[in-house]
């Protein structure tokens, strides 16, 4: 009879010891006490994340900068090493750590932050990371920007994480106001014929309305050429010259990549002296307009009312005043 109770008392602290190992190597964001909801991200993959996460990695500005504008700016431990932050995005998170630019997370880094999530954009280079942190039971989340639409959803849902939902329904109707205002510039206007050029050292495309700026275009009524051909596929199309001339955009938009000033003021001057874009209306006309790149290059989160009255603006107001 003693044996058996000495064995029960063995067996009840081998227990206790063992489940008190298991919370330590899980940390605190790991403990039984962390409340879980089962969210699906936009590869479609099921994820099981925190409530109320506390320890968040960003590889990405623009979904920090709508957790920031929902209210979470407390729960950031990482960021993503940027140069396209706005002075109060970059203020409100100075205290979290780089975990490198967004084409190149740095796992190490992640890892030593010890988050109880970590949230990305769907890109190879963030979905990739997806065995590593399952493996180190860390959960990711991949949330997709590529439109007005994804911006609202994605507030919500980021207010439901933080808690703060009045916070983050505070910024969609800002967001609303902004965007019903930069619409209403195009009521009884015939939207122009728009060129919506994205363009690095390397190369030159045009960007169809599936790419976030092309959405706002479509919002306001532009024509983007991009889509006028149905054979052209996916979000950005290799630019052909005689393809532009014969659409004659009326607008062109350049969004900027990796050019220097130097650099993108002598392709601007060669759009003056160059045969083919000389036959089109928007050189003719001098309406080619540089979109900023902190609103324009990716989606500029809770600045996307700012961004669709920039390009309201050059469509049919004050060139982007």
């Amino acid at each position: 009879m003693k044996k058996t109770i000495v064995y029960v008392v063995l067996a009840v602290v081998v227990c206790l010891f063992g489940g008190i190992a298991y919370l330590m190597m899980r940390g605190d964001a790991g403990s039984a006490d962390v409340a879980m909801r089962q969210v699906t991200d936009s590869t479609g993959k099921e994820v099981q994340i925190p409530v109320h996460p506390k320890r968040i990695v960003f590889l990405n500005v623009s979904n920090m900068d709508m957790y920031v504008a929902a209210g979470g700016k407390d729960a950031i431990v990482g960021k993503p090493t940027s140069t396209s932050m706005s002075p109060e995005l970059a203020k409100a998170v100075e205290p979290a750590q780089e975990v490198g630019i967004i084409h190149s997370p740095n796992i190490e880094k992640i890892l030593a932050l010890k988050p109880d999530l970590v949230i990305g954009v769907n890109v190879p280079f963030h979905n990739q990371l997806r065995e590593t942190m399952e493996q180190n039971h860390i959960p990711l989340y991949i949330n997709s920007l590529d439109s007005y639409e994804d911006t609202l959803k994605t507030l919500k849902f980021f207010g439901e994480l933080t808690g703060q939902e009045d916070t983050a329904k505070a910024a969609v109707e800002k967001i609303t106001r902004q965007c019903s205002d930069a619409e209403a510039m195009t009521a009884g206007k015939e939207g122009p014929k728009t060129l919506i050029l994205f363009s690095n050292p390397d190369s030159n495309n045009m960007a169809s309305s599936t790419t976030f700026s092309g959405d706002l275009l479509k919002r306001l009524h532009g024509v983007n050429i991009a889509d006028l051909d149905t054979s052209l596929k996916g979000q950005f199309i290799p630019l052909s010259l005689e393809y532009v001339v014969k659409q004659d955009p009326e607008v062109i938009f350049i969004i900027s990549m990796g050019n220097t000033p130097d650099s993108l003021a002598r392709f601007k001057d060669q759009m003056q002296t160059n045969e083919a874009w000389n036959q089109t209306s928007a050189v003719k006309n001098s309406r080619i307009y540089e979109l900023p790149m902190d609103l324009f290059t990716v989606n500029p989160g809770s600045r996307i009312g700012d961004a669709m009255m920039y390009m309201a603006n050059c469509l049919y107001g004050q060139g982007g005043k």
